[in-house]
């Protein structure tokens, strides 16, 4: 038999009543594990991640039910067979020395209270994004099992008796989850969690294992969990606590047989402060501080740092003035990313029957004078004083005497000059070898050698042999001369976040895409969702029915899809295609663009029946119909995307309709996109986000009284009065005796 039990209804409330609840109130939030498992929460709580829920006392109220302590923080009867009731476990300790630990000393929090780590249970559910990740890599089998179990209730119903159910711990990145089953209390009933998603029974949901944590209750000699940890198992299954005999019940048995062994199963396996911030592991446990610890001053917690983009690290390799070749199939924006990050960029086009002279100069014939290439003397005439531009126009020879000392001055200069090399991989090797000197030195090989600025980088494109039938082979000597060498793939998140929005890319392009991969399972973050669709290899074996080559949809042609259809828009809007079907017109559009199973699939999405933001700004005022509404995920995309149009006196009601009628969840990712990299849409972006959800829920509270149903607001301020301290105190008194719910 294990220590673990359950705390007296008088060390609740009575004259026994712990020094820690009186410090910290009888009132416990509740895990969305145990949320997840049948335990009752608050639903009105402010906050989805603090939500209180009812927990078990081992004390029996002489009349075969068992007293709780409910979300109110009040003593209430409880149905000993009922499964909503959670568990809070509490553990006797014979001195501080003998408290058991995951090995991380205690602390001390402001009000006096020691709290410990001990034991390691799943409680809180993941993102929607991480929620797809883990759900795809479950699926795919490419999760690793840790062989920790954590076991539940499979019954529901209250007459049935306990069944035990597995769930199997998985490891990813580092960090432990569970793939839980919802086994909620009611049939229909819905729940709201902590990553602000809805489940019902049977859903499923991803919830990371974490540390439990534990308030030592000094004077007493026990410790408590600080949360309702565990939900679903019934105290008694007899309905009534009529033995008197806690050892004997059900919830006992459970800890027992179970939770205590599953709490200690991970102690020992588990690094060392795994789950703690890194500066406080370092702090508080005497771990040597690697080399990236020392260094780097971050003191972002690291959950919470991301991987740079393609984008993002290209541009850190150009800023540390290191070369680099970029390598990948056409279409993808290879080019358009370095000219969005460099738009004066010096750009030199590499073909086969190009003249030698554009790359490594030339020499008049008549005066034997050497002639630099025009991308030398631009990137020496950008770092030149007026005095000497006008030195190099009067005569070219000029120009190397300037050009040692913009050499000397550009050592001290933060500016790049980026000299693009466009399809390097697709030209000769003869043609390659031009370049050996500019790539190893920044110098032309013309006269006595023509030394470019110092804070010019070199940055080549080409598409590897599999993506080309013209692709060519680098040789050895020039590919060693790159500093980097990145082999991209076309990621969806990263072309509609830097490429798609500010360009403006049309909004059912957008909205397509992204129904496709969470349709699909394939949705992960949105700036790393990864390839479009299919991977290129298998678009060019496909055949369609007419026996020709699937068209790939890389980046490219998706940018001509957009202008396709803004360009029909213009023509329909003018009245060209008066008398015409314009059904067939699009239809036969975007078949020359799309392979055929795809164009159909890509129109209906089109065509969606969605608001505009005028439209929605009168809604908001007059209400709207059912048929109004999105139905379904597809038409949620489709609205939100639609909506991205909005001007600025417009965004905020659209805002508010995404919220209500498209879940939040959608209401980032229309921040990124309406957005965009305008600075001031940005602004307005950010003031709205910090905009209190008090007002979102008062103006529909606002709403719901204007239709007559202003009594859901008045209950909701009655509950949320309960959740204070003082609201609390003046509807109880220590012996309150509430029914259950």
């Amino acid at each position: 038999m294990s220590n673990l039990t359950l705390l007296t209804q008088e060390q609740c409330f009575g004259n026994d009543k712990l020094d820690i609840l009186k410090k910290r109130g009888t009132v416990a939030e509740i895990t969305d594990f145990a949320i997840l498992l049948g335990g009752y929460a608050l639903d009105d709580a402010e906050s989805l991640e603090n939500r209180p829920g009812y927990y078990w006392t081992k004390s029996d109220d002489g009349n075969n039910n068992v007293w709780a302590v409910n979300v109110f923080g009040i003593r209430s009867r409880y149905i000993a067979s009922r499964r909503s009731g959670g568990v809070r476990p509490a553990l006797p300790f014979s001195s501080i020395s003998s408290i058991p630990t995951n090995g991380v000393s205690g602390k001390r929090a402001k009000d006096g209270i020691l709290e410990v780590e001990y034991g390691y249970l799943p409680y809180k559910v993941v993102s929607k994004d991480m929620q797809l990740k883990l759900e795809r890599a479950f699926k795919i089998g490419r999760l690793s099992r840790t062989g920790n179990v954590y076991t539940a209730d499979s019954k529901k119903d209250d007459y049935e008796k306990f069944e035990p159910k597995r769930y199997e711990e998985y490891q990813y990145n580092g960090k432990r989850y569970v793939r839980v089953e919802a086994n909620l209390d009611f049939d229909g009933y819905e729940i709201q969690l902590s990553n602000g998603e809805k489940y019902r029974n049977g859903d499923i949901a991803w919830v990371e294992v974490s540390p439990v944590k534990w308030l030592v209750d000094e004077k007493a000699k026990i410790m408590l969990t600080e949360k309702v940890i565990f939900a679903g198992v019934q105290f008694n299954s007899t309905r009534y606590y009529n033995t008197r005999d806690f050892d004997k019940t059900d919830i006992k048995t459970f800890m027992d047989k179970y939770l205590s062994k599953e709490l200690e199963q991970s102690r020992g396996t588990i690094k060392l402060g795994e789950q703690q911030e890194e500066t406080e592991e370092i702090e508080n446990t005497g771990i040597r501080k690697s080399r990236l610890q020392k260094l780097n001053p971050d003191k972002t917690k690291k959950f919470a740092r991301t991987n740079m983009t393609d984008t993002e690290i290209i541009h850190n390799w150009i800023e540390s003035g290191e070369s680099v070749l970029l390598r990948g199939p056409s279409g993808i924006g290879k080019t358009e990313r370095i000219k969005s990050l460099y738009p004066d960029l010096i750009y030199l086009k590499l073909t086969n029957n190009m003249f030698p002279e554009k790359v490594v100069g030339s020499v008049n014939i008549q005066t034997g004078q050497s002639i630099p290439p025009d991308f030398a003397k631009t990137a020496i005439m950008q770092e030149a004083t007026e005095e000497e531009k006008r030195l190099i126009e009067e005569n070219i020879q000029n120009i190397y005497d300037i050009a040692d000392k913009v050499y000397k001055r550009s050592k001290e200069s933060n500016k790049k000059i980026v000299i693009m090399l466009d399809e390097l991989l697709n030209v000769k090797p003869a043609v390659q070898s031009l370049v050996y000197t500019l790539v190893l030195n920044r110098m032309v090989e013309i006269g006595k050698g023509l030394k470019l600025p110092d804070n010019v980088v070199i940055v080549a494109t080409g598409n590897q042999k599999k993506y080309s039938v013209v692709a060519e082979d680098l040789a050895e000597p020039l590919e060693k001369r790159f500093d980097h060498i990145l082999d991209m793939e076309p990621k969806v998140g990263e072309w509609i976040t830097e490429y798609a929005i500010p360009h403006k890319i049309h909004p059912a392009v957008i909205g397509y895409i992204l129904s496709k991969y969470n349709n699909s399972g394939k949705s992960e973050d949105i700036k790393d969702i990864g390839y479009f669709y299919e991977e290129l290899e298998v678009g060019e074996q496909h055949l369609d029915s007419n026996g020709c080559k699937g068209r790939t949809n890389d980046p490219r042609s998706w940018a001509s899809i957009s202008n396709t259809l803004y360009n029909f828009e213009r023509n329909l809007i003018a009245g060209k295609y008066e008398g015409k079907n314009v059904e067939d017109i699009i239809q036969r559009s975007i078949e020359s663009k799309l392979r055929m199973e795809w164009a159909s699939e890509f129109l209906n999405f089109y065509n969606l029946p969605t608001l505009t933001p005028e439209e929605v700004v009168k809604g908001l005022g007059k209400g709207y119909t059912q048929a109004d509404l999105p139905r379904d995920i597809n038409e949620r995309f489709g609205f939100m995307t639609a909506l991205i149009t909005a001007d600025e006196t417009q965004v905020e009601a659209c805002r508010k309709f995404i919220r209500k009628y498209c879940d939040p969840e959608y209401l980032s990712i229309y921040d990124i996109y309406w957005a965009g990299n305008d600075e001031r849409k940005m602004e307005i972006i950010s003031e709205l986000q910090e905009m209190p959800l008090s007002l979102h829920i008062a103006d529909e509270t606002k709403q719901y009284a204007e239709e007559g149903t202003k009594v859901y607001a008045d209950i909701g301020k009655m509950y949320k009065g309960y959740l204070t301290r003082e609201g609390a105190k003046k509807i109880r008194g220590e012996d309150n005796e509430r029914n259950s719910i």
